[in-house]
Formats: structure tokens, C-alpha cells, sequence
């Protein structure tokens, strides 16, 4: 009788699920299949690209610095991201937004000059904050009230499935090129790792495909978007609302910077895993937050969005500390898998939720705003932590992290709940 119940609740909450995604627009699929390229670059990059640095035989604090410098470039480019996506239209500017992500990588891929790595770790950044800004705001411009959520979550689940195929690509490729003829004799290994990444490269220039077929009305003039965006601005800085989600959006960025970019770093150092078991095991917490992203439309309904984003940022602090405190691969893989999961599934619930509660002509700016006070402190936090485990100090950075998570997910709750319980009344 219970295992009835269980399916029937699936099969209602699959059934739902499928009807709402029926409904999304031709705009907001090609989308999604950009998202599906785009991301295996993310998972193939997420896995190798900070090994790829240390076999170049640079340090973590370098690898922080550069990575830092890809963050902080975000945030500081995020607000003219804003002026950029209204002036060009959405369409352009995630075009234009990706063949620059494709020259960044094609330069970091195949430079040792720890100034190249710098310089085009920032023009990634860049690329990335016109990529960010206009994404979210597209999805909710190319959906309505009906289907939003669900085209939210899909976003993520295939976000998280095209990445999981990445970290696997990512994973498994360098070791099955170490055994091959020249490349074998590469005593520092870095071309398998360079080989690999040129996928990820692959990847990105082909997600250029569906951009063109995007249906788009028109573009913005220089003077109107300035114009919406002063007014915009001066409204900013009265909306206590949006000062408050930027100050949430800043611990986020802390708790993220400090530790996220270094879980691969320290499976490798910490734990001595290969690159075939990292790969694994980002491979397993991406298949963990499809099933959570699954959820999450579900869930909202029943929790309302900002409850759900804040109990599930708490519930993977535990699991944060499980990762820590071993010095068990497989323990500190179940604690990852975890904490990845229940974290992230905050996300499309977190990232819809601020663009409902602000006008049409405030979303560019709100979501510009908040990245650029999230990117930033991840910069920072990146920095920070990349010289505490260049010292040693390897669970440190993780430790800080699950602090400023708590206090992110507390933050949020107090901040919002009564706003969004107001907006459903």
C-alpha cells in the first residue's frame, strides 16, 4: 500500500512535471540545449583545469590568484554586464558572451605564462558576467507564471546531467591518454590534462549553434538603457529589499569562494585520490543534484521557495563537516555528494525567486547586483583560500565555508520569508 502511494506521487509529480515542460517556448528550449553544451565544459573544466595548473607546476596561492581574478572580474564587470545585455538585447550578448568564453579558454589552454593565465583568467570572467546576467533574466522574459519554475529546475537538472558527463570526460580521459606513446613521455603530464580540456573547448564553440536560431525582437538603444538604468540605480539605492538580497548574495559569495574551487584540489592533495576518481565522484554528486533539482518544483509548492532554499543550505552543513573530518576517500566522497546536493538545490528556487519580487526593467540590474556582490566576495574568497592551503592548512578554508553558509541560509529566512508569504496572499 505505501509503495503504491510512493509511485503514485512520482508518477503525479513526473506527469506534472512533463505538462509544464510542454509549455515552455521555442526560445527558452534552445536555450536549455545551449545550457547542455556550455555545461559540459563547465564539468570537464570544473575536474582537470585546477590540476592542469598545479602540474604546470605552479602553486595553490597562484592557482587562487587566477582564479580569484576569473571571480572578482565577474562581479566587477556584472553591473556593465547589465548596460551591455539591455543595449544589445539577450540574444546578442549570450553570443557574444560565448565566443569571448571560447577565446579565453583557447589561450588558457595552451599558455604556461603565469601573466597569459592572469590576464585571460580575467577576460573568462568577463565573458562569464555577460553570460550570467543576461541567462537568468532571458528565462524568466521566455516563460510565464505557470511553467517558470519548472523551466528553472530544467535548467539545472540539465546543467547538473551535461556536467556530470564532463566530470566523467574530465576524470577519465587524462588517465587513458597517459599510457599512449608520446604522451606518456610527458614527464610533467600536463598534455593529457591540455588534451582533455581542448573538449571542453569543443563543447563551448559549438553551443555558439543554437544561440543563432533564437527568435529575438529588436534590440535596446544605448540611450533608453542608460536612461532605465539610471532610474533603475536610484531605485536600488532606496529598495531596502534589494540591499538586503545583496548582502545575502555576498555571504554566499565568501562561503563559495573559500573552499568550492578547492574540493578537487584537496581530494588530490589530501587524500591522494586520481583524477579518474575525482571525476567519479563529481560525477555521482551531479547524478545526487539532478535528483534533488527534481524535487525542487515539488518541494516549493509545499514549502514556498525561500523556506526551501534556506533548510536545505542548512541541512548540507553536516555533510560539509563529514567531508572534513575523514581521511576516507569514500566517506569524504559521501560527504561532498551530500553537501553538493542539498546545497545546490537551493538554487532555482534562490534565482527566480529574486527576479519575482522586483519590477520587469528592475531584473537586469537586480541580477547584475546581486552577482556582482556574490562574484566578488568569491573572489576574495578564492584568493583567501588558495594561500590558507598553499600554507597547509587544507580544511580550514571548508570549515569557514560552512560558517558563512549558516549564516547566508539564516539571513535569507529572516530577510524574505514575510515577503514571500505577502506576495502569495
Amino acid at each position: 500500500m505505501f509503495s503504491k502511494s510512493i509511485d503514485k506521487n512520482v508518477s503525479a509529480v513526473s506527469n506534472g512535471y512533463i505538462a509544464r515542460m510542454n509549455g515552455i517556448s521555442h526560445n527558452a528550449r534552445l536555450y536549455l540545449l545551449f545550457v547542455l553544451l556550455t555545461a559540459l565544459n563547465v564539468g570537464i573544466y570544473g575536474v582537470i583545469f585546477n590540476l592542469y595548473i598545479l602540474r604546470l607546476g605552479f602553486k595553490e596561492d597562484f592557482l587562487g590568484l587566477i582564479l580569484s581574478l576569473s571571480s572578482t572580474s565577474i562581479g566587477v564587470f556584472a553591473i556593465p554586464a547589465a548596460l551591455v545585455c539591455d543595449r544589445l538585447g539577450r540574444k546578442r550578448t549570450l553570443l557574444y558572451s560565448t565566443i569571448l568564453l571560447a577565446l579565453s579558454l583557447l589561450f588558457l589552454y595552451n599558455t604556461s605564462s603565469g601573466y597569459l593565465l592572469a590576464l585571460f583568467s580575467i577576460v573568462y570572467g568577463i565573458s562569464m558576467a555577460l553570460s550570467i546576467i543576461s541567462g537568468g533574466t532571458f528565462m524568466v522574459e521566455n516563460s510565464g507564471p505557470y511553467e517558470r519554475m519548472h523551466l528553472f529546475s530544467a535548467y539545472y537538472i540539465i546543467y547538473a546531467i551535461s556536467t556530470l558527463s564532463g566530470n566523467l570526460i574530465g576524470g577519465f580521459i587524462p588517465d587513458l591518454l597517459i599510457g599512449i606513446g608520446p604522451i606518456s613521455s610527458d614527464p610533467s603530464f600536463t598534455s593529457p590534462y591540455r588534451l582533455t580540456l581542448y573538449i571542453s573547448l569543443a563543447a563551448t564553440i559549438i553551443s555558439i549553434l543554437p544561440l543563432i536560431f533564437i527568435e529575438e525582437d529588436g534590440k535596446g538603444t544605448l540611450e533608453v538603457a542608460k536612461r532605465v538604468q539610471f532610474d533603475v540605480f536610484k531605485s536600488i539605492a532606496k529598495s531596502r529589499i534589494i540591499r538586503r538580497m545583496a548582502l545575502v548574495y555576498s555571504l554566499c559569495g565568501i562561503g563559495w569562494g573559500i573552499s568550492l574551487p578547492y574540493f578537487n584540489v584537496y581530494f588530490d592533495v589530501a587524500l591522494k585520490a586520481s583524477a579518474s576518481q575525482i571525476g567519479l565522484i563529481f560525477s555521482i554528486s551531479q547524478l545526487a543534484m539532478v535528483v534533488g533539482y527534481f524535487l525542487v518544483p515539488m518541494l516549493t509548492e509545499r514549502m514556498g521557495k525561500v523556506r526551501l532554499a534556506s533548510s536545505v543550505q542548512i541541512l548540507s552543513i553536516p555533510f560539509l563537516l563529514v567531508f572534513v573530518f575523514t581521511s576516507s576517500i569514500i566517506v569524504a566522497a559521501f560527504g561532498y555528494v551530500m553537501r553538493n546536493a542539498l546545497m545546490n538545490m537551493a538554487n532555482p528556487a534562490f534565482n527566480s525567486f529574486k527576479l519575482e519580487i522586483v519590477s520587469p526593467e528592475e531584473r537586469s540590474m537586480m541580477n547584475s547586483v546581486t552577482w556582482m556582490a556574490c562574484y566578488t566576495f568569491v573572489g576574495l574568497g578564492t584568493y583567501a583560500g588558495g594561500i590558507i592551503m598553499a600554507g597547509g592548512h587544507n580544511t580550514m578554508p571548508f570549515l569557514i565555508t560552512g560558517l558563512f553558509y549558516g549564516l547566508m541560509a539564516i539571513t535569507y529566512y529572516l530577510y524574505f520569508w514575510k515577503i514571500e508569504r505577502g506576495n502569495d496572499q
